[in-house]
C-alpha cells in the first residue's frame, strides 16, 4: 500500500509541474497514471482538491481578469451544464469514440498550424461557439476528467497572449472542477482516509506547481506556444492509444 501511494505522489509531482509551466495538463497526465494504481472514481476524487487550488492560484496571480471573465461568461456557464451532463453519463457511455474524435480534432489543429493555416475565431462566431465549446468540453470533462484539449484549441484560436491564455484556461478549469466536485459528491467517495490522502497529495502537488510557475515566468511566448503544441501532440497520442488499445476504463 505504501508503494502505491509513493507512486501516486510521483504522478502528482510530474503532472503538477507541467500544470505550473503550461497552465494545463494536470488531469491529463495524472488521471491515467493514478488510475493504474487505484480505481477510477477514487482517482477523480483525489485529483479534484489540488486541481481546484492550482487553478485558483493561477487566476489570483496578478490582477483578477474581470474583462476576460465577462468575455468568457457564456462559455463558463455552459461548462457547468456540460460537466453535470458528462458526470451523469459517465457510467453508461463508452469513451472510445470520444477519445478518438478528440485526437482527430487535435491532429487537425496541429496540421493546420504546421501548414501555417491560421486558426482564428471570427468575432461573429464567439457568441455561439464559446457556449458550444463550454458544453462539449464540460461533457468531456465529466466523462474523461479531461477538458484541456478543446479549451486550449479554442483559446489559441482567440489569439490570446500567454498571460490571458493561462488565466482564461485556469478560469475554465476552475468552473469545470468545482462543478465536477458538486456532481460527484453524491458518490460518497470523500471518506476520512481519502480526504487525508488528498490533503497530503495537495501539498506535494502545490510544491511542484510552484516550481512550474517559476519556469513559466521565464519562458518566452514563442517557446510557450511550442510547449503547448508539443503537449497537444502528446494528448493526441495518448487518446489514440487509449481509444484503440485500452478502451473504456473500469468505473
Amino acid at each position: 500500500m505504501e508503494t502505491t501511494w509513493v507512486a501516486v505522489a510521483g504522478a502528482f509531482l510530474v503532472a503538477s509541474y507541467v500544470k505550473g509551466t503550461t497552465g494545463m495538463g494536470f488531469p491529463l497526465i495524472a488521471t491515467p497514471m493514478v488510475a493504474l494504481l487505484v480505481d477510477i472514481r477514487t482517482t477523480y476524487a483525489l485529483l479534484l482538491m489540488p486541481n481546484i487550488l492550482m487553478d485558483a492560484l493561477q487566476i489570483a496571480r496578478g490582477e483578477l481578469p474581470w474583462a476576460l471573465w465577462r468575455r468568457l461568461a457564456p462559455l463558463l456557464a455552459a461548462t457547468v451544464v456540460g460537466v453535470f451532463l458528462g458526470t451523469k453519463i459517465l457510467v453508461t457511455v463508452p469513451e472510445r469514440a470520444i477519445l478518438l474524435a478528440l485526437a482527430a480534432m487535435i491532429l487537425l489543429f496541429l496540421a493546420s498550424s504546421r501548414m501555417r493555416v491560421g486558426l482564428r475565431v471570427p468575432p461573429g462566431w464567439e457568441p455561439w461557439l464559446g457556449p458550444l465549446t463550454g458544453l462539449v468540453g464540460g461533457v468531456l470533462n465529466g466523462v474523461t476528467n479531461v477538458f484541456s484539449p478543446i479549451a486550449t484549441i479554442y483559446l489559441l484560436a482567440l489569439q490570446f497572449q500567454k498571460r490571458d491564455f493561462v488565466k482564461g484556461l485556469a478560469s475554465i478549469f476552475l468552473a469545470a472542477k468545482l462543478s465536477q466536485l458538486a456532481a460527484i459528491a453524491r458518490w460518497g467517495l470523500y471518506t476520512p482516509p481519502i480526504l487525508q490522502w488528498s490533503a497530503a497529495l495537495t501539498v506535494i502537488a502545490l510544491a511542484a506547481f510552484w516550481v512550474g510557475l517559476m519556469t513559466q515566468d521565464r519562458v518566452r511566448q514563442e517557446t510557450f506556444t511550442r510547449l503547448l503544441r508539443f503537449l497537444l501532440a502528446a494528448m493526441a497520442l495518448f487518446f489514440i492509444y487509449r481509444g484503440l488499445f485500452v478502451g473504456t476504463p473500469p468505473h
